[in-house]
């Protein structure tokens, strides 16, 4: 298939980055957010900062292992080759020795549910390896990465995993799938209440079904996805105050934008952006002290 993708890269006197960001074939739309390969180099060691989230990631790394800590085991990091995390609702980190080399995918929680069968709470701020998700295509699939020779190779190989995969799959209520998408597709910002009448539940049952299927409550995934708006805004080219991204995100007022923003990125808004890397993407780990 002819796929789109977009490049971005950087170069100091210290560090040089490149990446390749993809859209999954069409058939894939509802399983699969994005495919993206990423290369980094740095004279020094590179901690980055990773905040909470409201889907499901892949990660196969192709130089050294990353050293991840996880929600649930913030204080024991583990070195990973390749591995899946499901939603986070608080931050974690990773470090690596200076050399990067990576494919990362983005899944919707409801298709990882699908092609697994397992809990999502049983998978929410933690790291587990691929095989533990997919069994053997999960435990070969860095191997088949590995051998083709470029991004766009890796992921017409990701198409034809999870094609199969969700074919196999079973598919999710329907009324957790409306849920998810209408709270998605409003950014968090959907009532609670209205969903109950849209989808004939009772408020323990919606809660309970989506915590399975989705791996957090709705009232929990509303308060990612707004706080991830937040973060999309704030990361946009110009300028908007705090203030202005608080209101534009459904926050009651300041103090609450910047208690969840502490709860999510384990820092206050101004602080995660003073700890913006300048040559690299993303965050170092910011310090609080």
């Amino acid at each position: 298939m002819q796929r789109r993708a977009r490049t971005a890269s950087g170069r100091s006197e210290t560090a040089a980055w490149e990446s390749v960001t993809a859209q999954p074939a069409p058939a894939l739309a509802r399983v699969v957010t994005s495919y993206a390969e990423f290369r980094e180099n740095s004279t020094t060691p590179v901690d980055r900062a990773e905040v909470a989230n409201s889907g499901a990631v892949l990660i196969v790394e192709f130089d050294d292992p990353l050293l991840v800590s996880d929600v649930a085991e913030h204080d024991r990091p583990r070195l990973w080759q390749s591995f899946a995390a499901g939603i986070g609702q608080a931050p974690t980190a990773t470090l690596h020795a200076g050399s990067q080399h990576c494919v990362e995918v983005r899944l919707t929680p409801l298709a990882v549910f699908s092609m697994t069968g397992m809990s999502m709470h049983e998978l929410s701020d933690r790291v587990v390896g691929l095989e533990d998700l997919f069994g053997r295509t999960g435990r070969d699939l860095p191997e088949h990465l590995a051998a083709e020779t470029d991004w766009d190779g890796r992921f017409g190989v990701l198409d034809g995993v999870f094609a199969r995969l969700a074919d196999a799959g079973s598919a999710p209520d329907p009324e957790v799938g409306y849920a998810w998408n209408t709270l998605r597709r409003t950014e968090g910002r959907a009532v609670i209440g209205d969903l109950l009448v849209e989808t004939g539940w009772s408020r323990a049952r919606l809660a309970s079904r989506f915590r399975e299927q989705v791996g957090v409550t709705p009232k929990a995934m509303a308060r990612l996805l707004r706080f991830e708006r937040a973060v999309r805004l704030m990361t946009e080219p110009g300028h908007r105050s705090l203030a202005s991204i608080a209101l534009s995100c459904a926050y009651y007022d300041q103090a609450h934008f910047n208690r969840d923003f502490r709860s999510f990125a384990g820092c206050s808004p101004t602080e995660w952006i003073a700890a913006r890397y300048t040559d690299l993407p993303g965050n170092r780990v910011p310090s609080t002290e």
